[in-house]
């Protein structure tokens, strides 16, 4: 668990709950580069790596659409590895990939614990 008590949901067993607290979203790597040694004046350059021009905002919004919104209460059903972690809130199931799982962050034993209704094994 990190110093902030978030963890990952792909890390969390079935029959765990907790409160979704926020989405990761990627990032963009910057490498600073500079014009040594060429005549004339001095010329700066800047080389980045850009991996998604968006910075995973579709990400965060695809999951706000299905449910997964910070301060709702997700409860983990089945998370075998290597499959996909499924997951309750509210009313619904939802089928999340393993890469997905682990950029969705919980609270975990936060927001009133009761067991689910079923847990799949």
């Amino acid at each position: 668990m990190s110093a902030s008590g978030l963890i990952p949901l792909g890390f969390m067993r079935p029959g765990e709950s907790g409160v979704l607290a926020e989405i990761r979203g990627l990032r963009h790597r910057d490498h600073d580069g500079t014009g040594a040694g060429q005549a004339g004046p001095k010329i700066t350059y800047k080389r980045g790596h850009l991996h998604h021009s968006d910075r995973g905002h579709r990400l965060v919004h695809r999951l706000n659409h299905m449910g997964l919104i910070p301060g709702e209460r997700v409860i983990v059903m089945r998370n075998n590895a290597p499959g996909p972690v499924i997951v309750a809130v509210k009313d619904t199931r939802l089928c999340l990939g393993r890469g997905v799982a682990n950029k969705v962050m919980v609270r975990p034993g936060a927001g009133g614990e009761s067991s689910p209704s079923r847990v799949e094994s």
